[in-house]
C-alpha cells in the first residue's frame, strides 16, 4: 500500500471511530408532541436536543422505552440522556441542564362539567384519573384526599371520563391538544380544560453522571440553546412541529 493510501485510511478510520465515540443515546417514552417514533424527528424535545447538541458535533440516537427502563438505562450505562423534570434533581444518577422549555400541567374534564382548580383541596369530591407511572408531583401524589385512580395513558383516561367514570384528569397542555387533534378527534367537543393550570414544570437534559463528557454535553446543550433561541431556529422548531414558539425559555 503506497504511503498516501496508508494515511488516507489511517485518517478515514480515526474519523470514524472518533465519530461513534460522539454518538449520545437519549432514551424516553413515547409522549407526543415531545417524543415519539411516529413524529417527524421523533418529536419536537428530540429535535431541540439533537439540533442543539448536533451544532457541538455530537449525533443522537433516540430509543423509545417505557419511562422506567430509561431511568433504569440512565442508571446502568446503557442510555446517556432522558429528558426530564425537576423530579429527576433528586436522583443521585445524572445531572441537568438549564431548561428548554415548559410544560403547561392542566385539568381535563367533561365540557357540561363546571369544575373549578383552587388548590388540591378543590378536587377531594372528584374521581380522578392519572397515568401509571407520570411524574405529576410529590404534593398530588401523596394527597390522601383526592379520589386516584391510575391508567396507563392520558388517552385511556380521557375515555374515561367521557363515560362518566371519572370527573377529571391532568396532562400537558400541549399533550392534551396532540390528542384531542388525533385519537380523541372524535370525542374531543365533549371535553375541555378547567380554567387555569395546575403547574408549570421545566423540562431539562439530564445526563447520567458516569457518562465521561457529562460537563461538556450539559455545558454544549446549554450554549447552543440560549443561541438557537437568539437567532430564531428555537422557534422554527416549534413552528415546524405545528406548535406556537414560546415566548421565552424558563429561567433557570
Amino acid at each position: 500500500m503506497k504511503d498516501s493510501s496508508r494515511l488516507l485510511w489511517l485518517a478515514l478510520l480515526l474519523a470514524s471511530t472518533s465519530l461513534s465515540a460522539d454518538v449520545l443515546r437519549l432514551a424516553g417514552n413515547a409522549w407526543p408532541p415531545y417524543t415519539d417514533r411516529r413524529l417527524p424527528e421523533d418529536g419536537l424535545s428530540v429535535e431541540l436536543i439533537r439540533t442543539a447538541l448536533g451544532r457541538a458535533g455530537y449525533r443522537i440516537e433516540y430509543i423509545e422505552v417505557p419511562w422506567e427502563r430509561a431511568l433504569l438505562g440512565l442508571k446502568t450505562g446503557s442510555y446517556d440522556m432522558v429528558n426530564g423534570w425537576p423530579a429527576l434533581n433528586r436522583a443521585d444518577y445524572v445531572r441537568r441542564s438549564q431548561p428548554f422549555l415548559t410544560n403547561r400541567m392542566r385539568w381535563v374534564q367533561r365540557r357540561d362539567s363546571d369544575i373549578r382548580y383552587d388548590g388540591l383541596a378543590s378536587l377531594a369530591a372528584y374521581p380522578v384519573a392519572l397515568s401509571r407511572g407520570y411524574g405529576y408531583s410529590e404534593e398530588l401524589e401523596n394527597d390522601s384526599r383526592l379520589n386516584k385512580g391510575y391508567v396507563a395513558n392520558f388517552v385511556q383516561a380521557a375515555r374515561m371520563l367521557l363515560v362518566g367514570r371519572v370527573d377529571l384528569t391532568l396532562e400537558d397542555e400541549r399533550t392534551a391538544l396532540f390528542h384531542f387533534r388525533r385519537e380523541l378527534k372524535q370525542v374531543s367537543d365533549a371535553l375541555s380544560f378547567v380554567p387555569g393550570e395546575f403547574s408549570l414544570r421545566d423540562l431539562s437534559l439530564a445526563v447520567r453522571n458516569s457518562h465521561p463528557q457529562q460537563a461538556a454535553i450539559l455545558a454544549a446543550f446549554n450554549r447552543e440553546i440560549a443561541a438557537m433561541e437568539k437567532e430564531g431556529s428555537y422557534a422554527a422548531i416549534f413552528l415546524r412541529h405545528g406548535l406556537p414558539a414560546p415566548e421565552a425559555l424558563p429561567q433557570p
